[in-house]
């Protein structure tokens, strides 16, 4: 059971974009002692990783990289759900499911209360307890978004590199969250965890509240429909991603919280510091977000 502490809350850690490869290099090794100092110490009751924990490309060995991951993590007790990113599985070396195999050496990692499994996509939910373990206040869905656009020539997208068209969440995954996300007697307050940002994120660019937006939104070229599906639910709602390094804000759109994590890993592109966004959720009101960045 997830619940919340006596002083009513509970905190995430959402780690993003670690890109690690194996075999390790002098970048790879950077961010595994980056983010083992930062586990030692860190105050979280949940981590949530959303997406390109590591490498496929070139030589490059993402069972191996993804293992190590692993054996890291397991340093420490604090539960952890994970959802994957484009990067994960890329170039035949490893699929979802084989990745979703790996997940099962973690030791800490959290059973869902509704789950479901689609085109080698999990979607999953958590709900998190009051204090006293009798109450769900708040629901969070950790989402696989996928990596590209399947079936791009048939489509006419022609224009960009293949691994440029991002992909989209399937109907079927939306169809699974809006059965599940329940309005009453869940919470009053629902976070949903993916890797890719929705297509509204280009329109949140323009309402930040913190942080910098500092490229190009690179979600994809298709509207999935989670946003008007989010707008729909009379509860409060926010969206948390990855995969853009340069991107780091918080934003407002249409009363929906559009959010990036912040990059964690040194072996990939990006201006920012690394580190990680902390999330605390309260019983009796709405969840507060900040960066957080790794020891100097």
């Amino acid at each position: 059971m997830l619940k919340c502490r006596e002083d009513g809350t509970f905190k995430i850690a959402q780690f993003t974009d670690l890109h690690l490869s194996y075999p390790a290099n002098e970048e790879t090794e950077r961010t595994y002692q980056k983010l083992r100092n930062c586990l030692k110490t860190l105050d979280a009751d949940l981590l949530i990783l959303t997406g390109d924990q590591i490498w496929c490309y070139g030589e490059n060995e993402p069972e191996k990289a993804y293992r190590q991951l692993i054996a890291l993590l397991n340093e420490v007790a604090i539960p952890i759900a994970v959802t994957y990113g484009n990067h994960d599985s890329e170039h035949g070396k490893i699929t979802r499911s084989e990745l979703r195999r790996l997940e099962r050496e973690l030791i800490n990692r959290v059973m869902p209360e509704n789950e479901q499994i689609v085109r080698d996509r999990k979607s999953e939910s958590l709900v998190i307890y009051d204090s006293k373990g009798q109450n769900i206040v708040k629901q969070l869905f950790i989402m696989d978004s996928g990596d590209y656009i399947e079936n791009q020539e048939a489509l006419g997208l022609k224009d960009k590199a293949m691994d440029n068209y991002y992909a989209y969440l399937y109907s079927e995954q939306i169809s699974w969250f809006n059965q599940t996300c329940v309005e009453t007697g869940k919470g009053e307050e629902a976070l949903i965890f993916l890797h890719i940002p929705l297509v509204e994120y280009q329109y949140a660019k323009e309402h930040i509240l913190t942080g910098e937006c500092r490229e190009e939104i690179c979600c994809s070229e298709i509207n999935s429909g989670l946003f008007s599906v989010l707008l729909e639910k009379k509860i409060a709602k926010s969206v948390f991603c990855g995969h853009d390094h340069d991107n780091n804000f918080t934003a407002e759109w249409l009363g929906i919280g559009l959010n990036y994590g912040l990059i964690g890993g040194y072996n990939v592109y990006g201006s920012f510091d690394r580190g990680y966004r902390k999330i605390v959720l309260h019983e009796d009101k709405l969840a507060e977000t900040e960066l957080v960045y790794y020891a100097k």
